[in-house]
């Protein structure tokens, strides 16, 4: 027989591994745009994906390397790494309250959960590099605006073509997601807001 503890457990197990799940998918995504070897080969077969990049739009995800790629200075590669960190946290942080909020969801409201999830983690990071291309490039006035603005939109669409990755992940953590638990009625006799139980 299941306990009252027993079930409060398997509710909070269920939040942390979808949780988890989000985060460790959006870590591998951050991880492999952060190859120079990915990067490279991506690029040369989908020239037409850094044409924004050339209006210092940022390039698709943030990539965590732990040294800088190529000739670009160690503050730059510093904000990256920031930025792909925001973009795990947030993640991570929209599934945790999409599990809280609705911990019955089933596999489509879940799949689509993960998904949103990466593309506000993009968008949130979109929006860090952009004001960090926008500090870079000394931009006053409307580039301060328009790069973190335009940095959140394609950051959104990196998150919108590649969320299903994390998507598809939240629904291999399967059967564990169930409704929260209700809270235990008062023992016999004891006292609560209401005055006494019945005994």
């Amino acid at each position: 027989m299941r306990t009252t503890i027993d079930a409060v457990r398997a509710w909070a197990r269920a939040r942390t591994d979808g949780t988890a799940v989000v985060a460790c998918v959006c870590l591998l995504l951050v991880l492999a745009h952060g190859s120079a070897t990915l990067l490279t080969a991506f690029t040369a077969r989908a020239g037409l994906a850094v044409v924004p990049s050339a209006l210092g739009v940022p390039f698709a995800l943030p990539g965590l390397r732990a040294t800088p790629l190529g000739a670009t200075p160690w503050s730059w590669q510093l904000c990256e790494d920031f930025a792909a960190l925001l973009l795990v946290a947030v993640a991570a942080a929209r599934m945790r309250r999409h599990l809280r909020r609705r911990p019955g969801a089933g596999r489509a409201r879940r799949l689509l959960a993960g998904w949103t999830a990466l593309v506000a983690g993009a968008a949130a990071a979109g929006v860090w590099r952009g004001l960090v291309a926008a500090r870079m490039l000394e931009a006053d006035g409307w580039g301060l605006l328009l790069l973190p603005l335009t940095g959140a939109a394609f950051g959104a669409l990196w998150g919108l073509a590649l969320g299903w990755l994390p998507g598809a992940a939240t629904l291999a953590v399967r059967g564990r997601h169930r409704p929260a638990p209700p809270s235990p009625a008062p023992a016999r006799g004891a006292v609560t807001a209401d005055g006494p139980s019945p005994s």
